[in-house]
């Protein structure tokens, strides 16, 4: 009985002095039933950096930094170049353009016009770069000139121009320095007024007949927007005129006004230009264009460059404005002829065609490969 009071004392004693380490006590809590013997332990579970034995409500909440992963040195990338603009040549006549070459062009395009005509005649030196062992850009342009006499005849200086650029084709831009007082007898005619647009185009008429009668193979380029709001609304009126005016006379009008617009029709001074990269378009004068705006300018021209230079034979057939409209082609005679007078038979079958579908109600016979032709093939 004393050796079993003596066994719970010592018991009792081991459960106290190891009451600090409830891990240890409760492994070695019948470690005095066991033979004196080193017992192997499992290696104690690594600790993270401030994590103590216990828990502690108070204890603050620690961010344990991942070790840094070794990432893969990429070398650096160089920044994208756009590609460069081409470099088209502009000639200033047609000898200058075969001077001490080999294989010298045989086609010659004659630019005339204003300032914006010398950046449209560059465009298309630019377009032409590929093809300019066979097509070359002349330039034959006045900054300060128009369709009006004043400063610059055109009518008094064309055939020299064309004499010297001995053209394939004629592209002629001008009607952006034109709006200016026009002189009726004594007095003054304010621009866009009635008797302005009159005068004005009966000037037009005589310039584009005096073109075609020399060079034959005239196009008209329409004027672009300008960042003016109140010039380019000016602008288009002249447009209509340029494009009536045009077709009057029997010549191509080029529209380069939808290039130069964003969806709502207001100018664009950066858009897309001819290689799908968005490019700067114009100056910050809002008028003048940029190298890529110059290029697209004659994207809007170019094609009809194309379609007359691949027929080199044929000329735009000579229409005098002034003429009777009975001899002048169709397409310029005004209203069109009165249509023949329909088929009394026909109209009567038809007739009844539609009363049985509306009337009876008896669908008409299907034809075949319409859509109510319901049979198998």
């Amino acid at each position: 009985m004393l050796v079993l009071l003596v066994a719970l004392l010592a018991a009792s004693l081991v459960l106290l002095i190891d009451a600090g380490r409830p891990a240890l006590a409760q492994a070695d809590f019948f470690s005095f039933l066991r033979p004196p013997a080193t017992v192997p332990r499992a290696p104690p579970k690594p600790q993270r950096p401030g994590q103590s034995g216990g828990w502690w409500p108070f204890q603050p909440q620690t961010q344990y930094e991942q070790p840094p992963q070794q990432q893969q040195q990429l070398p650096p990338t160089q920044p994208r170049r756009p590609p460069p603009e081409p470099e088209g040549v502009v000639y200033g006549s047609a000898d200058a353009a075969v001077q001490g070459k080999r294989a010298a062009p045989n086609q010659f395009v004659l630019v005339i016009g204003d300032r914006l005509a010398a950046q449209l005649a560059q465009g298309l030196a630019d377009a032409y770069v590929p093809d300019r062992a066979r097509v070359a850009i002349i330039d034959n342009t006045a900054d300060e000139s128009g369709y009006l006499p004043s400063p610059v005849d055109w009518i008094a200086r064309a055939p020299d121009a064309i004499a010297a650029a001995r053209p394939s084709v004629t592209v002629v831009a001008l009607g952006s320095e034109d709006l200016a007082p026009v002189k009726d007898g004594e007095a003054f005619v304010q621009p866009l007024t009635e008797r302005w647009l009159e005068l004005y185009g009966k000037r037009v008429d005589e310039v584009l007949t005096a073109l075609r009668d020399k060079a034959g193979r005239v196009i008209v380029v329409g004027l672009a927007p300008v960042a003016n709001g109140a010039l380019s609304d000016d602008y288009a009126k002249l447009n209509e005129l340029l494009r009536t005016r045009a077709a009057r006379a029997g010549l191509a009008f080029a529209n380069v006004w939808d290039g130069f617009v964003d969806e709502d029709g207001k100018y664009l001074a950066n858009g897309p230009a001819v290689d799908g990269q968005r490019r700067r378009l114009r100056f910050n004068d809002g008028v003048r264009f940029t190298r890529a705006g110059g290029r697209k300018l004659a994207f809007f021209v170019q094609k009809d460059i194309n379609r007359m230079l691949e027929e080199p034979g044929r000329t735009q057939p000579a229409v005098d404005a002034t003429a009777p409209a009975s001899s002048r082609p169709a397409a310029l005679a005004g209203a069109p002829a009165p249509a023949k007078a329909p088929d009394p038979m026909a109209v009567s079958a038809s007739a009844r065609a539609a009363a049985r579908v509306l009337k009876d109600g008896i669908a008409p016979t299907p034809m075949r490969g319409r859509a109510d032709d319901f049979t198998w093939p």
